[in-house]
């Protein structure tokens, strides 16, 4: 018997749904910085970088065109994302399209605020004296948040051990 239990998240239901185990003070806060997000989208700030990576980084031109091209889909995409979760951030239970929309926009504020916090992923101590002790408390926890997701996902995945392959 372990020690502890993992409180799960986001939990695959029977009909394929998923149910959502957050308070509402959870919700109100991935709402928030979900706008804090789609704000940034505009922006060419440092921080918003790894949201808009380089394709091309050997050919500075070709790179130029295709972040023309790309970029506003990218925004759009993501503008889209963040009107889902406000959407439906009171629902108790969200479908695979809406659950995926959750984990990508809570990675890029993952992927943002790893970015102003300059975090590397081969050491991160958190020191307690450090002065944004809350942005990195944060950082774990839209971590945890994409992680309990990945895992709630992928549990509904057909094992690949089962499939009889042709």
């Amino acid at each position: 018997m372990p020690l502890f239990r993992r409180h799960l998240l986001f939990v695959p239901l029977d009909d394929g749904s998923y149910a959502v185990k957050l308070s509402q003070e959870a919700r109100h806060g991935i709402v928030t910085l979900a706008q804090q997000l789609d704000d940034l989208l505009d922006t060419d700030l440092p921080e918003t970088r790894r949201l808009f990576p380089t394709a091309y980084p050997e050919d500075p031109e070709r790179d130029a065109g295709y972040q023309v091209f790309a970029r506003q889909q990218l925004i759009d995409k993501r503008r889209d994302a963040v009107e889902l979760i406000r959407s439906t951030a009171s629902k108790d239970r969200l479908t695979e399209d809406e659950l995926s929309a959750w984990m990508g926009v809570l990675n890029d504020l993952r992927l943002v605020l790893g970015t102003m916090l300059d975090v590397s992923e081969d050491d991160y101590d958190i020191d307690s004296d450090d002065p944004n002790i809350d942005s990195h408390m944060l950082y774990r926890y839209l971590g945890e948040l994409v992680h309990n997701i990945v895992e709630a996902l992928t549990t509904s995945l057909p094992d690949p051990e089962d499939e009889s392959t042709p």
